[in-house]
């Protein structure tokens, strides 16, 4: 009883400090755009946050994100946790050139009961590429960028989605990083469009993770399409193999959707990954389906069911996660949510968890 009691507790401190924290964050740059005290930096006055932060007429503009969350039953050495925080540079002077850049901190700080600590701490180079656009139908990109599987993984930043965690299959099936070059654009052969992207990376990460099996090698391409009012609906295919299983040759096939209707969303996600014509026990398989429902104004409820089936495992991991999404403001997200895994050999933590996010 007083171990839980403590826990209790705990938790409930964590939770008070990330609610002090980031509506002073918000308020602070709410105030910032609306001072109009002519010694003030005039560039801040224009910022509005999860807007970004326009450099002059440079071209450059500033902008990021960052999360911070905490757990029940904590994670390893940690009640609260920085989670991320994350830094864009982007480059558009109107013309057919652009440029984009996200470097990000990972796990920055971590709270125990008696100690503050950076030793989890690392830096990422997520994205670093170069876009010059033909025309609408042709569009050319060098460089990292995100590997356009699915639609969680192109969206993934944490003030974008419904939860604090991730679907495995967004995960779990592919490398979420891509080197190399892309062409994508918009078909012209629907009323809004088919928008597609096809991607080469021959292998050589740019600023490689150490924690993630990334490409050796990768052919894919994406297609999404407005099938119906209301629907969209996306096609991935990839042919590639990994760095550190480089004989084993691997087939993705990724259908995604999402339905949204008055604030309701339904939305999904299913992966088959075929390994080198292999028997079928070392193929990889899984699913995610997400609704969401307005309570309120802001207030949102979100519920999903996950399965996934990894290589040589013997059963499907299956996990169910209810929770809630307030939006204080678009760019400030507070969720909180409860999941329970079942067949749970991938370690995947379940229990309570709690997170705030700001887009800067």
């Amino acid at each position: 009883m007083i171990a839980l009691r403590l826990k209790a507790r705990r938790l409930a401190h964590v939770a008070l400090l990330l609610l002090a924290v980031a509506p002073f964050a918000a308020l602070h740059a709410e105030d910032v755009a609306s001072t109009h005290d002519v010694d003030f930096d005039p560039m801040a006055q224009r910022y509005q946050l999860g807007q970004g932060l326009r450099l002059g007429d440079s071209g450059f503009a500033l902008g990021g994100y960052a999360t911070a969350s905490a757990a029940e039953p904590a994670e390893p050495d940690s009640n609260l946790l920085l989670q991320s925080l994350s830094g864009f540079l982007w480059w558009d002077n109107g013309g057919r050139w652009h440029a984009f850049s996200e470097l990000e901190a990972e796990n920055l700080f971590a709270a125990d009961e008696d100690t503050l600590t950076t030793r989890r701490a690392e830096l990422e180079l997520e994205r670093l590429y170069v876009d010059y656009t033909a025309t609408d139908l042709f569009k050319f990109r060098v460089g990292k960028f995100l590997t356009p599987v699915g639609r969680w993984n192109l969206i993934h930043a944490s003030p974008l989605v419904w939860t604090t965690s991730r679907p495995l299959i967004t995960e779990k099936t592919f490398p979420t990083n891509a080197t190399g070059a892309m062409v994508y654009g918009s078909l012209p052969w629907t009323e809004d469009g088919v928008e597609y992207s096809l991607y080469y990376s021959p292998g050589e990460e740019l600023a490689r993770d150490p924690d993630i099996d990334t490409f050796r090698e990768a052919l894919g391409a994406h297609l999404s399409f407005a099938p119906l009012p209301h629907l969209h609906a996306g096609l991935s295919y990839a042919n590639f193999e990994q760095r550190n299983t480089p004989d084993e040759h691997r087939n993705l096939y990724g259908i995604d959707a999402v339905w949204a209707w008055h604030r309701f969303e339904l939305s999904g996600e299913f992966h088959y990954r075929v390994n080198n014509g292999n028997e079928s026990d070392s193929n990889e398989r899984g699913l995610y389906l997400q609704a969401v429902a307005p309570l309120s104004e802001r207030l949102y409820a979100v519920a999903r069911y996950e399965t996934f089936r990894r290589s040589d495992a013997e059963r499907d991991i299956n996990i169910y996660l209810g929770g809630l999404n307030y939006k204080l403001r678009p760019a400030l997200v507070f969720k909180a949510e409860y999941s329970r895994a079942t067949d749970n050999d991938l370690n995947v933590r379940d229990g309570l968890l709690g997170s705030i996010a700001v887009l800067f």
